[in-house]
């Protein structure tokens, strides 16, 4: 049992328990709605904010198992070189257009704390929503850097040429 607990990463732990508030704020506005006629708005809207978290997290959790989407049929028709290659070429691209998305988030989180949106229902800045922007790239990357040096250490793995 103790296995289990161990070999999930953190991301997977912050998705798992994320998740599980979105379903039980929704759960309980169900029953609010339909069992007592009555409404809570904040709740639909913290749901939202803890469903997109654990979309992020989710793909962090992508790009550290190299599940993300992408078409990798063809590629895997070439020699294992090349395959490294054009695997490594895809990935550089893909870490440049995250910091592109790290800086711009980052900008947009600055802009948010200087001149706040505030949430109607919550009152709470939406900047501390806004936030997984700038940080879920910022785990990705890390987490695609790993998957490029494990690619060239340790060889190809069967999720980096398996078409799903």
């Amino acid at each position: 049992m103790m296995n289990v607990f161990r070999s999930r990463t953190l991301e997977e732990w912050l998705a798992a328990l994320l998740m599980t508030v979105v379903i039980a704020l929704l759960g309980a506005q169900v029953v609010l709605r339909f069992g007592f006629g009555r409404n809570m708005s904040w709740l639909e809207e913290v749901s939202r904010y803890f469903f997109v978290w654990a979309i992020y997290f989710g793909f962090v959790i992508a790009a550290e198992q190299n599940r993300h989407i992408r078409v990798t049929f063809h590629i895997s028709m070439l020699p294992v070189t090349f395959q490294k290659i054009i695997l490594t070429l895809a990935d550089t691209v893909w870490l440049v257009f995250n910091i592109v998305l790290i800086w711009q988030g980052g900008k947009m989180f600055y802009e948010s704390m200087q001149f706040p949106y505030i949430s109607q229902t919550t009152g709470i800045n939406l900047a501390w929503v806004q936030v997984i922007v700038p940080l879920g790239m910022l785990f990705i990357s890390v987490r695609v850097i790993g998957c490029m040096v494990a690619r060239w250490k340790y060889g190809l793995d069967t999720k980096d040429t398996r078409v799903d």
